[in-house]
C-alpha cells in the first residue's frame, strides 16, 4: 500500500503542468539526436500525492474523500517515448518503498529509486556521468527536477550540475523559506539560520546585500539595528542573480507560484548549464512558449 503523501495545491498542479510539458518539448527536440537522455528527479516523494476531493459534502455526516493524484514520477513515467533513464532519489525509506513498487507498473521503463540525501547523490551523478563520450561527438543530456521540501538544496549541488554542461535543471526555489530563514531583523537571525542561507546561496554575502543599519528609537536613547527592508520580489532578483553566476549559459525569469493566501511560496527557475547557442535557443524558445500559454 502506497504511504499518504499530502502536500500542495494548485500551485503544485501548475508547477507539474509546466515540467511535464517541458519534459514532452524536449524529447520531441531530442527525438533526432543520439544522446541518452536521463530524467532524475532528487525528491520524487511516492510518485503521486494525496488531496482531498470536494471541501463540502453532499450529505450531512459525509466527509471529503482522500484521493491520490498522479505526481511527478508518474507524470514522466506515463510518457511514451520518454527518457532512455530515470532516476528517483528520496530520503524516505518508505517513499523509495513506494517508488520500487510504482515502477514495477512499468516494465519497459528503466528506472532506479536510490535513497539518501539528495545533495550527496545528485553530485555524484553529475560527477561520474560521461557527459561528453569520449571519443565521439555524443555522450548523455538530462533533465533534471529539484523540488525540494524546504531549503535542503546546497549550493555545492548546484555547482556540480552547472559544471556537467549537459543537463536542463527545473529548481523550485522555496522563496517563503528564504524570507522567513533571513528576519526582518539580523538580531533574530541565529546562528542556524545564517549556515541555512549560506549553504543555500553559497555565500555570506547577503549579510550586506539584505540588511542596512536602521535607527531604533527607544524611550531614553537611539540605537542601530540591522534590518532586512528587502521584500520577496528583491530577494527573488537576488537569486536569480546568484544563479547566474554558475549557471551562466542562461537563467530564465522565475515563474511565481502562490499558496491559498495569496503569498508567493516559490519561484520556479529553469537553468541551462550546456553553453551550446542551439540549446539555448531550443531550451529558451520551449520555456517561453509555456510561460506564455500558462498565464
Amino acid at each position: 500500500m502506497i504511504p499518504e503523501h499530502k502536500f500542495g495545491g494548485k500551485h503544485t498542479e501548475l508547477k507539474l503542468k509546466i515540467v511535464k510539458s517541458y519534459l514532452d518539448a524536449y524529447l520531441v527536440a531530442m527525438r533526432k539526436s543520439q544522446f541518452k537522455n536521463i530524467y532524475i528527479d532528487a525528491f520524487a516523494g511516492t510518485g503521486s500525492r494525496t488531496q482531498l476531493q470536494g471541501d463540502v459534502p453532499l450529505f450531512a455526516g459525509e466527509q471529503p474523500q482522500s484521493i491520490d493524484v498522479p505526481g511527478s514520477v508518474r507524470l514522466v513515467l506515463d510518457i511514451e517515448d520518454g527518457f532512455d533513464e530515470h532516476i528517483f532519489i528520496d530520503k524516505n525509506p518508505k517513499h523509495v518503498e513506494a517508488l520500487n513498487e510504482l515502477v514495477k507498473d512499468y516494465p519497459k521503463k528503466v528506472a532506479r529509486c536510490i535513497e539518501g540525501d539528495a545533495n550527496a547523490i545528485v553530485t555524484s551523478i553529475c560527477r561520474k556521468t560521461n557527459w561528453k563520450k569520449s571519443g565521439g561527438p555524443w555522450g548523455t543530456r538530462a533533465v533534471l527536477f529539484l523540488d525540494p521540501y524546504g531549503m535542503e538544496v546546497e549550493w555545492e549541488t548546484l555547482q556540480a550540475i552547472a559544471a556537467t554542461e549537459a543537463i536542463d535543471l527545473w529548481f523550485l526555489f522555496p522563496i517563503s523559506g528564504l524570507y522567513r530563514q533571513a528576519a526582518k531583523n539580523w538580531s533574530s537571525v541565529d546562528d542556524s539560520k545564517i549556515n541555512a542561507l549560506n549553504k543555500c546561496l553559497g555565500t555570506d554575502e547577503w549579510r550586506s546585500v539584505f540588511y542596512q543599519p536602521k535607527p531604533q528609537f527607544g524611550l531614553f536613547d537611539q540605537a542601530e539595528e540591522l534590518v532586512r527592508e528587502k521584500d520577496v520580489q528583491a530577494l527573488e532578483v537576488y537569486v536569480k542573480e546568484r544563479l547566474k553566476t554558475v549557471f551562466t549559459a542562461w537563467v530564465s525569469d522565475p515563474i511565481q507560484l502562490y499558496g491559498p493566501t495569496g503569498a508567493q511560496l516559490y519561484s520556479l527557475f529553469f537553468t541551462l548549464s550546456n553553453p551550446s547557442p542551439k540549446a539555448h535557443a531550443v531550451a529558451s524558445n520551449i520555456v517561453k512558449h509555456l510561460k506564455r500559454t500558462m498565464r
